[in-house]
């Protein structure tokens, strides 16, 4: 019986190790990945961000873009010479702004 109880303890201590040995490994590689998920998470956020309020986030371009270089003047006229080139831009834009402010679960009639 105590030959059987040594065993039994010899084993436990065995797995014991083996255990500490697996656990360090698992925090070697979780250390190696840990930047590239991070970055991976946050590009997921900025997708959920985006995928969630177009709107602002076209918004905040559109302001970055006024500001860039020589201001509203300078886009303005730029996005009138747009508008008589291509048309079709302005209907998409147009297209993008209902399917952005349009509540969920209404439908349009």
């Amino acid at each position: 019986m105590k030959k059987r109880l040594a065993d039994i303890a010899y084993r436990r201590s065995k797995l014991l190790n083996r255990i500490e040995m697996q656990r360090a490994d698992v925090a070697e590689f979780s250390l190696r990945w840990h930047k590239p998920v991070a970055l991976a998470e946050i590009g997921l956020k900025a997708a959920r961000l985006v995928y969630a309020h177009p709107a602002v986030v076209t918004g905040i371009v559109a302001a970055l873009l006024t500001f860039r270089r020589k201001g509203a003047v300078a886009l303005v006229r730029s996005g009138w010479r747009l508008l008589f080139l291509y048309p079709s831009a302005v209907f998409l834009g147009l297209k993008y702004l209902t399917s952005a402010t349009r509540h969920d679960g209404i439908e349009d009639e």
